[in-house]
């Protein structure tokens, strides 16, 4: 049975990615916009004349599947009931009305779903090479779903991911959402851009088909209440996650951000690690055109709340690990190298689908 309304609630039932183990990767005009912030504009370049693609070491691809297995069983290990999706071992090309590209692996499985309350959200994902991505989890959201016993599932109307359709602008660019051509834009919104605190979410919404995603998704849920924020691109996960109620880890690139929060939030505790001051390097031959999809600091703070006292940390972020054992945290230390490559750490790479909590008011 679904159930989940925080990131803190005391883990019960949960999905763990796989990495897709074929080393080449697509990387077309919307990939290329949805990462605009790590990617340089040089390998922008080499990435138009290469043919819109690029691959991974294999030997790199081969640990992290490794150190996601034993993800699993860690998780295990504390009672917790695990879930993986299905093998993607081959090439598998697809073609819609309006693009055509090849079939990823559901790795990242918190970007394409939100699980809130006893909701399966399918999120409109904005990469094209996405769009059936979270057919590798049916299997599972079968099970979850029951006939309608257990909860709900929700998928999204079929999205025209044309460069005519997507707002490519900046996302910090100045934008009218009450005011634009909405039948111009198609909606696109991952499911990382919520941070889910009970009866209030907050959603990280910089485009027109982020605005137009999110009101589709607010459609099923007239009591929560959303609390729209501008605080980076797209997902809200490697900026700030809620460890408890009353408190929050933010990026420390990120030491303002309280004066974006809705006000009811304001006076919480916001726990802000210090800067590493080695963070990760990319090196030559890790991808043949040396792209790295996420910053180290939005790693670092891509944490699993196992409950409202036990966290998972990446191995290697040592300030966060410091900040949270000071705080009384007890910190369950993960080995995830090479988040930055895939594009997710230990939270992108978990989706809760099961939590001891409740749809409430925390701040009360």
């Amino acid at each position: 049975m679904i159930n989940s309304n925080t990131s803190f609630g005391k883990l019960k039932e949960v999905i763990v990615g796989r990495e897709l183990e074929i080393p080449k990767r697509i990387a077309d005009f919307s990939f290329q916009h949805f990462y605009q912030e790590n990617l340089n504009e040089p390998v922008y370049e080499r990435l138009y004349s290469d043919g819109e693609e690029y691959y991974v070491n294999h030997e790199i691809l081969v640990k992290r599947n490794k150190q996601l297995d034993r993800l699993e069983q860690l998780l295990e290990e504390f009672g917790i009931k695990v879930h993986r999706p299905d093998k993607l071992k081959k090439i598998i090309p697809f073609k819609t009305p309006h693009f055509k590209s090849e079939l990823s692996s559901a790795s990242n499985v918190r970007d394409l779903s939100l699980i809130y309350n006893i909701c399966i959200i399918e999120t409109p994902t904005f990469c094209q090479n996405r769009y059936f991505e979270n057919v590798s989890l049916y299997r599972i959201y079968n099970n979850g779903f029951n006939g309608g016993k257990g909860g709900l599932w929700i998928r999204p109307p079929h999205t025209k991911l044309t460069k005519e359709t997507m707002d490519l602008q900046h996302w910090n660019s100045k934008r009218d959402y009450k005011n634009f051509d909405r039948e111009k834009y198609t909606m696109a919104i991952d499911g990382a851009q919520y941070l889910r605190i009970g009866v209030d979410v907050i959603v990280n919404i910089n485009s027109y088909n982020h605005y137009l995603g999110h009101e589709w998704i607010k459609s099923f849920f007239p009591k929560t209440k959303f609390h729209i924020v501008h605080l980076t691109d797209n997902h809200i996960d490697g900026v700030i996650t809620c460890l408890c109620p009353g408190v929050f880890l933010v990026n420390p690139l990120f030491p303002n951000i309280k004066e974006s929060m809705p006000g009811k939030f304001k006076n919480w505790k916001y726990l802000i690690p210090e800067e590493d001051t080695k963070p990760f390097k990319l090196e030559k031959g890790m991808t043949s055109l040396d792209i790295q999809l996420a910053s180290a600091r939005g790693m670092d703070m891509n944490v699993l709340s196992l409950n409202e006292k036990t966290v998972m940390v990446n191995n290697r972020a040592k300030n966060v690990i410091k900040l949270l054992e000071d705080n009384n945290f007890e910190v369950i230390k993960v080995e995830l190298d090479n988040c930055e490559i895939f594009g997710g750490g230990i939270g992108c790479s978990t989706l809760d689908l099961v939590r001891d909590d409740k749809l409430m008011d925390y701040t009360k």
